[in-house]
């Protein structure tokens, strides 16, 4: 990965053009404001840079929410967009706290900034009291050029996380995949499971993924996992075992015409499509004959 990952505590010397936002998931709506940002920053010779926040800020919000893409899975998007650099920090009740005009001559005192790109309906500082209008003053005032990009539309409907969470809570892979603009997937390690699909005869991966990641409803999904590169068909369970009696919601992804040893590698999982619900089935040998059926997805 070539994307440097810079801090507030620290002061840079090389100049940038910074796209603010939330970018919990790099939907199509990120998408151009990336694709802006990086045309303001060749124009203006100066490096592409995303602000960022590294934590789940809706714990500080008091808000029940999870991301849809985890920072470490999100700097992975943000160096696939071809991003020079990340500002990121902690969202934190200090953050919350800091009117919008000091919040901006923190990010100025640690960067040299030439630009800045933000969506239409921005907000930031104490009560997001901050907006693309406050925004495009202060910029004015430094002679930084500030570009306000309007909203994404798909269908007539614009791009939104909220719409992407309500579409992976449904089970709509394929239309969360289309406002994202590429899949929507799980990196983890893979982690020791029952070992019931070693016994079936599918090499089986158990992933333990970031805790606060938003997983798309219960059930069983088409998927592509990538270990160390390269692809292989799979099929991804997400929710409890009931056949096996097993009460907790698991991530297990059974792979095909894979052969090795998974156990502490880092893998990523991409949904395809909801196959179908979980159920009870009465015998394990039923289970491995859905299974089968499963894995012959197209």
């Amino acid at each position: 990965m070539r994307l440097e990952v810079l801090s507030l505590q620290n002061t840079y010397s090389t100049p940038v053009c910074l796209a603010l936002g939330f970018f919990d998931c790099m939907h199509l709506g990120h998408q151009s404001l990336i694709s802006h940002t990086k045309m303001l920053a060749e124009r203006t010779q100066s490096r592409s840079c995303v602000l960022t926040f590294c934590n789940n800020p809706y714990s500080d919000l008091s808000q029940n929410a999870q991301l849809i893409f985890s920072f470490s899975e999100r700097l992975k998007l943000f160096d696939s967009y071809g991003l020079d650099s990340v500002l990121a920090f902690p969202f934190d009740r200090k953050i919350m706290e800091t009117e919008w005009e000091e919040f901006l001559k923190i990010v100025f005192r640690a960067l040299p900034i030439r630009g800045i790109v933000c969506g239409h309906d921005f907000r930031f500082g104490r009560r997001a009291e901050g907006n693309a209008a406050h925004l495009t003053e202060f910029c004015r005032n430094k002679s930084v050029v500030c570009d306000v990009i309007p909203p994404v539309m798909q269908d007539g409907e614009r791009i939104s996380s909220t719409e992407i969470r309500t579409r992976l809570a449904n089970g709509d892979i394929p239309g969360a995949t289309r406002m994202l603009g590429h899949p929507y997937f799980i990196t983890g390690e893979v982690c020791r499971g029952r070992g019931v699909g070693k016994v079936f005869g599918f090499p089986t991966a158990n992933l333990a993924c970031d805790p606060d990641k938003l997983l798309p409803q219960k059930g069983v999904y088409a998927t592509v996992t990538d270990v160390a590169g390269k692809q292989y068909k799979s099929v991804t369970n997400i929710g409890d075992k009931p056949t096996f009696a097993q009460e907790d919601v698991t991530i297990e992804t059974l792979l095909s015409d894979f052969e090795g040893d998974l156990y502490g590698k880092r893998i990523s999982v991409e949904f395809v499509r909801r196959l179908r619900s979980i159920r009870k089935f009465s015998s394990p040998y039923e289970l491995q004959a859905q299974i089968l059926k499963d894995a012959d997805w197209r």
